[in-house]
């Protein structure tokens, strides 16, 4: 039988979980609702690192900090990017402390876009729990995989990612 003190630390794990998965889902769903782009960003911490690769040269590249990833996704909602139907499958979720490495799948639909393809990849992301208690991303890689394997995309470098060394 379990001890009160192993119990607390499940209920803490879950809890954690639950917090990483939140940020996660709540990054997919800022995408599909018009004029909530200040939300999303949000969900970044203030040091936030963004790479994202594989998705033509306007996308392509680093950006260091929340408000320059802000200026990027205020930029794409104000084209009209955020219409689709994002979503993750295979969420890989690893919790150390206050940290988080999230690997998945990333699917988008196309939405009321005729003539638009389907597009999907990787993210790879680092969370950390803020003094508010919300999970945060500290660093999101977002990596097109038309051209490349999922082994191949991943980052090995990256933390967290030892169970994907396969």
């Amino acid at each position: 039988m379990a001890t009160i003190e192993e119990l607390e630390a499940r209920v803490e794990y879950l809890e954690a979980v639950e917090g990483v998965r939140r940020t996660v889902y709540e990054y997919l769903l800022m995408h599909d609702i018009p004029n909530v782009v200040e939300t999303l960003i949000s969900l970044f911490t203030e040091d936030a690192i963004l790479d994202i690769s594989g998705y033509g040269e306007s996308l392509e590249g680093r950006l260091v900090g929340r408000e320059k990833i802000g200026e990027l996704y205020r930029r794409l909602e104000e084209g009209g990017i955020f219409s689709g139907k994002h979503s993750t499958t295979n969420v890989h979720i690893e919790i150390d402390g206050d940290e988080a490495t999230v690997i998945s799948y990333l699917e988008v639909g196309t939405g009321p876009k005729p003539g638009v393809a389907p597009g999907g990849g990787i993210y790879q992301e680092r969370l950390r729990r803020e003094d508010d208690g919300r999970w945060r991303f500290v660093h999101k890689r977002i990596i097109g995989t038309g051209e490349q394997t999922v082994h191949d995309a991943i980052d090995h470098s990256f933390p967290g990612t030892g169970a994907w060394r396969y």
